[in-house]
């Protein structure tokens, strides 16, 4: 039946608040010190008592020598005056009896029934409890000069110290009580206070949504555990609203860069519904701008994947060792092939060998000469260069076209984002390219610089760790 009621209680305490929990834990352990205080306490103030007790017995045993063994005492075994030396405020009684067991003396009231030990030598102190009585006592033998072998108990009562020893039990227990009551008290208050916290980032995490990422949690005091709890939530939210607010951007960006081209679409497809089939020119005008459109959706939509299947990790990066300014010549014969009309020239290509992935760091090439070629006027300069130091490979490609404005540096690389003056589809392309060239560049260990000077030049640096 305890067991169970055992078992209830621990059930009940492990589902019940955390405030609870604490405040059993600490009355438990604040109980346990009391209880280890207080026998302590007891158990020396037993420990002296009895001390104290065993010590005035020797010494009374050592007076009734004295007086017994001595030739110069005078007065009779059996004279009351033998005892006068005997404190009145000790509680220490004594009996003298012969070799016969016939009582000689008796101390004022000595009223103890303990047996008299006929042997020689000293005994050993005893304790007797009889009928909530405590006393010790000792029975010794002494060589008395007129009467022989006599023998001497000598009792303690210990009434008085068990006494003491009751009450200052029943004050100690009185005192644990009110103790362990106050500090129950006490200890839920504290807990209370302390985790009120916990309670207000309960109800701030409640009213968070994706539609409400305003609310924070603000904690005052100390830089303890749970401010530091709340300022790891408000980091945490304000990432999720930042990438909130970046999906929000990006769907919305999307939907405005798919809508063109499908409105082109259809309006080519009601050109062919009304004249295609007997205008051979706007059959021919139609199928072109149709499929221009379908090649810039799928180009669209392939980068869109690309970045998505970047965000979520998905996105398979095998890093192999290759030869990087093999790479970079690659590059450069394949753009001179494709554009005749700017001149693309590769100045400085030392060798090394990089761990990286081979076919993004060739896109990500491909997408920074494909941007300088739009934005350098004919006969204009393209230069692809790579330089090694000791722990790093630095790939540049600076051209002289019309540059970028200073403010507009920090965000070439947002998605969806084209410089103002370039926003046509012929020229500015989606603003997905160089969101996918830092992405590339992030996820191979490396970072890109931008400087330029509007009107005149650009220059970028990707720089890339060789180990």
């Amino acid at each position: 039946m305890l067991l169970k009621r055992i078992k209830c209680f621990f059930k009940k305490i492990k589902s019940a608040k955390i405030s609870t929990k604490l405040t059993v834990i600490y009355a438990i352990m604040f109980s346990l010190g009391l209880l280890i205080l207080n026998a302590s306490i007891l158990f020396g103030v037993k420990y002296y008592l009895y001390s104290q007790a065993n010590k005035q017995i020797e010494d009374m045993q050592t007076i009734m020598s004295n007086k017994v063994t001595s030739r110069s005492n005078t007065i009779a075994l059996t004279d009351k005056r033998l005892f006068s030396d005997v404190p009145s405020k000790e509680n220490i009684f004594l009996k003298i009896t012969d070799q016969n067991g016939k009582v000689l003396n008796l101390s004022p009231g000595f009223d103890y029934k303990i047996k008299q030990v006929h042997n020689k030598g000293s005994g050993i102190e005893k304790h007797i409890k009889d009928n909530e009585r405590h006393y010790i006592y000792n029975n010794v033998s002494f060589k008395s000069y007129k009467n022989g072998t006599v023998y001497v108990q000598i009792v303690k009562d210990m009434h008085s110290e068990y006494l003491f020893m009751k009450v200052l039990f029943v004050v100690m227990a009185a005192a644990d009580f009110i103790g362990i009551i106050i500090s129950i008290i006490l200890g839920y208050m504290v807990s209370k206070r302390m985790l009120k916290y916990i309670d207000y980032i309960t109800n701030t995490a409640q009213n968070i949504s994706a539609n409400n990422l305003k609310e924070r949690i603000y904690v005052k005091g100390p830089d303890d555990e749970l401010k530091r709890l709340a300022n790891t939530f408000n980091n945490m939210i304000d990432r999720l609203q930042g990438a909130f607010n970046r999906q929000s951007q990006f769907v919305s960006d999307a939907s405005h860069e798919l809508r063109t081209p499908i409105a082109i679409i259809q309006g080519y497809a009601n050109l062919l519904n009304r004249w295609g089939k007997n205008d051979a020119e706007a059959l021919e005008k139609s199928i072109y701008g149709i499929k221009v459109e379908a090649d810039n959706m799928a180009s669209l939509i392939e980068k869109l994947l690309f970045l998505a299947k970047g965000d979520s990790g998905i996105q398979l990066v095998e890093k192999n060792k290759f030869w990087l300014n093999e790479l970079i010549d690659e590059v450069v014969k394949e753009s001179k092939l494709i554009e005749k009309n700017r001149k693309i020239s590769c100045t400085k290509n030392e060798a090394v060998e990089i761990m990286a992935d081979y076919k993004m760091i060739k896109q990500m090439l491909r997408i920074f000469i494909d941007n300088s070629i739009k934005f350098t006027p004919v006969n204009g300069s393209i230069d692809v260069s790579l330089e090694v130091s000791l722990n790093t490979a630095r790939i540049t490609v600076s051209d002289n076209g019309i540059g970028i404005p200073k403010d507009e540096i920090e965000n070439i690389f947002n998605r969806f984002y084209v410089v103002d003056k370039s926003r046509t589809k012929e020229v500015g392309g989606s603003g997905l390219g160089l969101s996918i060239a830092k992405w590339i560049a992030e996820v191979n260990k490396g970072n890109i610089d931008i400087k330029s000077e509007e009107g005149k030049w650009t220059k970028v640096m990707i720089i890339l760790k060789l180990r």
